[in-house]
């Protein structure tokens, strides 16, 4: 659900190839910093955020950081980059990075079962621990649950939950397809408690946040939680009012970890030296499952510029984040805020900042496209918006994916109409496939879409990311 709100724009591709990458060739600078600074001051004075918190990883190295806006409207107590969010479902790349620092111990392996350590969730036998983690589990919607009332606001028994999803039917067989469901980094939370014989908030605090140096890292509900976090809010521009707090057990594994911009960036840092190698191989590596994203084990691993991209959202009542990274160009950049899009799609979208300040550190380059490529992707953006499938225009593989239901969810008309589109890559995969990137810019937002064409030019792809 938290993942969603910010996806459910995306219809899915076929895996994407990999681009070869070109060597950084970037240094930060004071120019750099101060059209960062313009961006976040912009904003504030737009009123489309009560605060928000940047920084910069490059090469390793912080690089930048700083808080824009308040983090209590009400007392106009400033954002500082120590200012502690809640940051949703980026908390999932913890929970995953504990599943695997459980099998670098030898305690667990990605491919048992989950019943294994589970063994009341009868509803999938043949669930493995990756396929969880992959959001590839076919597990039932559990707010649908019967028996399940959904209120936030109001604890739950995580044993309550998997009882009810006990009584319903799969949505898929386990590694058939991706499925976002939070449920999966729930019950990923409980393996690493029953597995370690401590509270996943525990484990973490020993396993990642110690060894990292993240002394502002905490587990909603635990004592270090400092009480000037920012507030959360929801609303629209000019407009917020304090969001209602959830209840620490509904955030439990998959989105209850609360820093601030200074830790995430030792994260992103830190990466390499807390896993192994093939660890963090597992975790980076695209399940190829089909369905809405190429996903890792808690990041989405994506392309941007031509490039590789990882990178994951959240978004909680109050909170919304971003976590992104360009490996290839050693550059990570966080965005944190202290409001929702519950109520409106007009707040600041930390995806949005994010793209911004990574068009700052490495400029995306313009390219030629083929005139009839371009008016292809424009027609089908517009074709998404008002829900018109042209089913002669795609290939069989992605016109089977693509199925009215899912067309009917999406969302694409929300966004408004596209007021740019600018090509910036294309790369050839190894089937013949050519994927097109391009920038769209919308009203109050800007995405990256990506339009796959089949060597018989049938499109066997489409993607909207933030």
């Amino acid at each position: 659900m938290l993942f969603c709100l910010a996806l459910g724009l995306a219809v899915l591709s076929a895996a994407s190839p990999t681009p070869n990458a070109a060597p950084p060739s970037h240094t930060f600078t004071d120019k750099m910093a101060k059209r960062i600074d313009d961006l976040g001051t912009e904003l504030r004075h737009d009123r489309r955020s009560p605060g928000l918190s940047i920084a910069v990883v490059e090469d390793g190295r912080i690089v930048y950081a700083r808080g824009f806006g308040f983090g209590d409207l009400e007392a106009k107590r400033a954002v500082d980059p120590g200012t502690q969010f809640y940051v949703g479902g980026i908390s999932q790349q913890f929970t995953a990075a504990a599943i695997l620092l459980l099998q670098q111990d030898g305690k667990l392996k990605l491919d048992d079962k989950v019943t294994k350590y589970v063994p009341e969730l009868t509803v999938a036998p043949a669930l493995t621990i990756q396929q969880l983690l992959q959001q590839a589990s076919g597990l039932p919607d559990y707010t649908t649950a019967p028996g399940v009332k959904v209120d936030m606001t109001r604890t739950v028994k995580l044993s309550d939950i998997i009882a009810a999803v006990d009584k319903m039917t799969p949505t898929a067989p386990p590694g058939t397809k991706f499925e976002y469901n939070n449920l999966n980094y729930m019950i990923a939370g409980l393996i690493v408690e029953r597995v370690s014989g401590i509270p996943l908030s525990d484990y973490l605090q020993q396993n990642i946040f110690l060894p990292l140096v993240m002394n502002a890292s905490f587990y909603a509900g635990d004592r270090g939680i400092s009480p000037s976090h920012a507030t959360g809010y929801t609303g629209s521009p000019g407009h917020f009012r304090r969001a209602d707090t959830w209840d620490p057990a509904w955030l439990f594994g998959n989105g209850g970890l609360v820093t601030n911009v200074y830790d995430l960036a030792k994260w992103d840092i830190g990466l390499p030296l807390l896993l192994r190698v093939d660890a963090e191989r597992a975790m980076l590596t695209p399940s190829g499952v089909p369905g809405e994203a190429q996903y890792g084990l808690g990041w989405v691993i994506d392309e941007r510029g031509g490039k590789r991209y990882i990178w994951h959202n959240g978004e909680i009542a109050g909170y919304l984040a971003m976590n992104a990274i360009l490996p290839d160009d050693n550059i990570a950049v966080v965005v944190l805020e202290n409001t929702d899009r519950f109520a409106s799609r007009r707040v600041a979208s930390p995806e949005a900042i994010a793209a911004d300040v990574l068009d700052i550190l490495v400029p995306p380059a313009a390219m030629h496209i083929d005139n009839a490529v371009l008016e292809k992707a424009r027609e089908w953006l517009a074709r998404i918006a008002d829900k018109r499938i042209d089913r002669t225009q795609l290939t069989p593989a992605f016109s089977a994916y693509l199925t009215d239901a899912l067309v009917a969810r999406s969302d694409f008309a929300a966004l408004g109409k596209p007021q740019a589109l600018i090509p910036i890559a294309s790369s050839t995969g190894d089937n013949g496939d050519v994927v097109y990137e391009f920038f769209v810019r919308f009203p109050h937002d800007h995405y990256h879409y990506k339009l796959t064409l089949a060597k018989d030019g049938k499109i066997d792809g489409l993607v909207l990311t933030p």
